[in-house]
């Protein structure tokens, strides 16, 4: 891959290493096990499982690694990673040199991001992976340094937020989401504009150019679901709000779920009440009254009312 390397290095004795980071990388440490001291100038670090270190261009730390340590090592392009970054910033403008914080937490968001890197790495490994494909493998290049971009805090992360901000749609407007990957976003964003549509986990992922295996990990980690359950969650709320406005006697229920892509009416039924107590037929008849039905018009509604209840 022209813009990433992947390395992994497994050490038999202490050693004691000092070295010197190419002019035009960012290199990321990151210990599977055992442990690692690092310093750079004054900054001193101790690096174990969850735990890694990100050093800049031209950096020249010094490395103290035990034992036993096994440790996975990245680089990317400095340039490929400021490219990724002018696509996402006010005016495409990087003035500035990207420089990201020294220490990376795995516990947190960046969890979903590294497990993307090992994901990367075991394929590597694998005969017949579809990283062989070149093709694949620039999506999965491209999806490492855009993620990086989010879940490593850096000096363009205010400039990035602030994007997000001018841009979210209506179902983003919660600050807490602005540090989602990208990938995230934009498959909530495809769910909540058109959820009558089929979003099946395979094509959601090819939509965001993302592997269904990791579209999957990060709507766990972040949303605590998973994309189809997401999905006919979204459905669901879109359904009880039309009921909630709908005119009793003018629309049916089973009308409105299907124009919410719910074609199955007992299995509509059922979910309706595992999440919100009741058969939907209550929020219909609570509904506003309309001010005028012709008697010919209700008796029709009524009708076919009356089929929708013996599904």
């Amino acid at each position: 891959m022209p813009d990433v390397q992947l390395g992994y290095v497994e050490l038999g004795g202490d050693v004691y290493l000092t070295y010197r980071i190419p002019d035009d990388r960012h290199v990321i440490h990151a210990p599977l096990s055992g442990v690692a001291e690092v310093t750079l100038g004054p900054e001193q670090y101790s690096l174990a499982r969850n735990r890694a270190v990100v050093f800049g261009p031209a950096a020249r730390p010094s490395m103290r690694v035990n034992a036993g340590c096994r440790m996975l090592v990245l680089q990317i392009r400095q340039a490929a990673l400021e490219v990724m970054l002018s696509k996402r910033v006010k005016d495409g403008i990087v003035a500035t040199p990207l420089q990201f914080e020294r220490l990376m937490d795995f516990r947190g968001h960046a969890g979903s991001w590294f497990r993307g890197w090992l994901f990367m790495v075991q394929e590597l490994d694998t005969p017949g992976s579809l990283l062989e494909d070149p093709r694949h493998a620039r999506r999965s290049e491209l999806l490492i340094m855009d993620t990086l971009l989010d879940v490593q805090p850096h000096n363009y992360a205010r400039a990035l937020d602030e994007r997000f901000e001018a841009t979210a749609g209506q179902a983003w407007a919660d600050p807490r989401w602005a540090t989602f990957p990208r990938y995230l976003r934009e498959a909530v964003e495809i769910i909540e504009r058109n959820p009558e549509e089929d979003h099946k986990t395979k094509t959601l992922a090819a939509r965001v150019s993302i592997s269904p295996r990791m579209l999957q990990i990060a709507f766990k980690d972040y949303l605590g679901t998973t994309p189809g359950r997401f999905h006919r969650d979204v459905r669901l709320e879109r359904v009880r709000e039309a009921l909630l406005e709908a005119s009793a006697g003018s629309v049916t229920v089973d009308r409105i779920a299907r124009s919410f892509g719910f074609n199955h009416y007992g299995y509509f039924g059922g979910v309706y009440r595992e999440k919100y107590g009741e058969s939907p037929r209550i929020a219909l008849r609570t509904s506003p009254e309309p001010t005028s039905i012709p008697h010919q018009r209700s008796g029709t509604a009524d009708r076919d009312d009356e089929r929708t209840r013996r599904r």
